[in-house]
């Protein structure tokens, strides 16, 4: 059996320790998620039309069956594994998904559906910290002598 970008994803899920593991079910390796039992399994592909999809079982029902593109269960995965293992500081939040986000793509080839903040975003929200911390008028001025008034 050929180990497509659908295995390759899952392998990956299930490698988010500690709310995937890796499961056996039916001959495959699956990831089953600890949090609420859903099962991730691996779709077999033509090599020349894979999309990476996996087979999802809610809950582990395979009656609540559904396909859908891995990248996107993959993206799930990794936001639900930084909101649990993430110290909650916005820097290291970001640094863990952009560090998960390369892995994914250097492991599998696929990219994960998170997107990197814009920049006028990350700037309000330093100036928001600073202004928390330092108080609003030492940050008005150090905004005035950064800019030369």
């Amino acid at each position: 059996m050929r180990e497509g970008l659908s295995h390759r994803i899952v392998a990956f899920i299930a490698n988010l320790q500690p709310i995937y593991t890796h499961a056996l079910i039916d001959d495959r390796i699956c990831a089953r998620s600890l949090i609420d039992g859903t099962l991730i399994l691996p779709l077999e592909e033509p090599e020349e039309d894979e999309d990476g999809r996996v087979e999802v079982h809610w809950q582990g029902d395979p009656a609540r069956r559904t396909e859908v593109r891995g990248e996107l269960m993959a993206s799930i995965a990794v936001a639900r594994y930084v909101e649990i293992t993430a110290v909650p500081d916005s820097a290291t939040t970001k640094a863990s998904y952009a560090h998960l986000a390369q892995h994914f793509t250097h492991k599998t080839g696929g990219f994960l559906a998170l997107e990197e903040p814009d920049q006028e975003s990350a700037i309000a929200e330093m100036l928001r910290a600073a202004t928390k911390r330092l108080g609003k008028e030492t940050v008005i001025e150090i905004i005035k002598k950064a800019i030369g008034l």
